[in-house]
């Protein structure tokens, strides 16, 4: 608090308040994650990269009793599971993560969909969705994607984009993330992945 009072004049301040960061004793709510990470060959070198880190990340932070997982995607999509598993297998995930590599086209609704079919109503479902650019394969065209996405998803699906490189459709991530309850971030060339992701 800064306060003035000018001679024969009304006085007046300045009051800065900032919330405090205790948690206090409020329950952590259990959430599913799943990390839909796109590999085609576009991703390849520093990109590919970055997205793998930003992965493991968010699978050494998990809470307890977070269930998680990874499903990658291009032209096909594959999962590290056929469904979200404890936090005791993020370490397992994590080496299948290092192993992928870039290969394909962009198939965008295939990935999506894919983490849509392991999303159940009993938990809140976090998708993080990590990708560079645009649908090349299958719904290529957006409206039609958003649409799809939109009638399928269940109303307890959040997404996340974060968009890698500079040749990102920040359109399409950004009504991505409107329409879905989330919020996207984008990861510049050489930028610490960890601080985008730890601000999420």
């Amino acid at each position: 608090l800064v306060t003035y009072a000018p001679p024969q004049e009304d006085g007046f301040f300045l009051l800065i308040l900032s919330p405090g960061h205790d948690r206090g004793e409020r329950p952590i709510v259990a959430r599913d994650i799943l990390l839909v990470v796109d590999v085609s060959g576009s991703m390849e070198g520093e990109k590919l990269q970055q997205a793998k880190a930003g992965v493991s990340y968010v699978l050494s932070h998990l809470n307890p009793n977070d269930r998680f997982n990874v499903i990658a995607f291009s032209s096909q999509a594959r999962s590290f599971a056929d469904r979200p598993m404890g936090q005791e297998k993020a370490a397992e995930a994590t080496d299948w993560v290092a192993g992928l590599q870039a290969l394909g086209g962009t198939n965008i609704y295939l990935g999506l969909a894919e983490a849509l079919r392991q999303a159940t109503a009993e938990r809140p479902t976090t998708v993080i969705f990590l990708t560079d650019g645009l649908p090349t394969e299958g719904v290529v065209d957006e409206q039609s994607l958003l649409s799809s996405l939109a009638a399928e998803a269940p109303g307890t699906y959040r997404i996340f984009p974060f968009g890698v490189g500079y040749d990102v459709n920040t359109l399409l991530l950004d009504q991505m993330a409107q329409e879905h309850s989330g919020r996207s971030a984008y990861i510049r060339p050489e930028e610490a992945v960890d601080e985008v992701i730890s601000g999420f």
